[in-house]
């Protein structure tokens, strides 16, 4: 092959390659990078705080979080913060049970934490996401 045809599939190539989508942030020019936002994974309005009906001084908070993404969220991290009637912070749980841990896009994944709290103080909780990733790395 000469060094014109060379050259004219090398440009064919990284073309084909450009308006495929392998290059999706156009500021960095990362291969393969997706971007998620955190504000469109969503805690459900249907998420409670109840006490265990056999053993009232487990408290748990479960629920369910929606990923409105159009990737998949991988390493989700939340916090459930749970207070007690004066507003002071009771207990933080930094590793609820998610299931599934990755959370596939547009759809959605079940939370709970559980805390025990023998005297019954706990008045109210706070689920916040911290952080997620689009893809492994």
């Amino acid at each position: 092959m000469n060094k014109r045809t060379i050259v004219i599939i090398f440009l064919l190539t990284v073309g084909l390659i450009i308006n495929t989508g392998c290059i999706e942030n156009k500021v960095t020019n990362t291969w393969g990078e997706k971007n998620i936002s955190i504000d469109a994974l969503k805690v459900s309005d249907t998420t409670k705080g109840v006490r265990n009906e056999r053993n009232d001084s487990i408290y748990y908070v479960y629920g369910n979080i929606t990923n409105q993404n159009p990737y998949d969220a991988f390493k989700v991290k939340i916090n459930i913060t749970v207070y007690y009637s004066n507003g002071t912070i009771f207990a933080v749980n930094q590793t609820p049970y998610l299931n599934p841990k990755s959370i596939p896009a547009k759809g959605n994944s079940y939370f709970y934490a559980r805390f025990v709290d023998p005297t019954k103080q706990i008045a109210r909780y706070e689920v916040k996401i911290l952080d997620a990733k689009a893809e492994y790395l």
